[in-house]
């Protein structure tokens, strides 16, 4: 399984090494749509030229991130669940072994009853 898991970063180390070779061409991305400004903000540049691989790279890495912290945000609620049913767990298991030591103890104090 290992070694499935290592081709297969392999194939796609690769195939992302060919896309930046065939895809070197610049390109400009803007921020604003031209004619457009933003009071206070003339020294800011509005845009960035660099090779299309970069630009493909950055949002793939983009949309992954806010993949992940979307998904850490909608499982915040499961993950607190969870650590409040650990919790009435660790308390239900505690009262089991107290109840179920009391019960030794009452079996006892019958048994002596009944001998004596």
């Amino acid at each position: 399984m290992r070694y499935l898991k290592y081709l297969f970063l392999i194939v796609v180390a690769l195939a992302a090494v060919l896309l930046a070779i065939a895809n070197r061409g610049p390109v400009t991305l803007r921020w604003l749509p031209e004619g457009v400004s933003v009071p206070g903000a003339e020294g800011i540049p509005t845009e960035v030229t660099l090779p299309i691989y970069i630009a493909i790279f950055l949002a793939v890495f983009l949309g992954i991130l806010v993949g992940l912290v979307l998904e850490m945000l909608r499982e915040t609620e499961h993950r607190k669940k969870e650590r409040l049913y650990k919790k009435e767990a660790e308390r239900l298991d505690a009262e089991n072994r107290r109840l179920a030591a009391k019960a030794g103890e009452e079996d006892d104090d019958i048994l002596g009853l009944t001998r004596s």
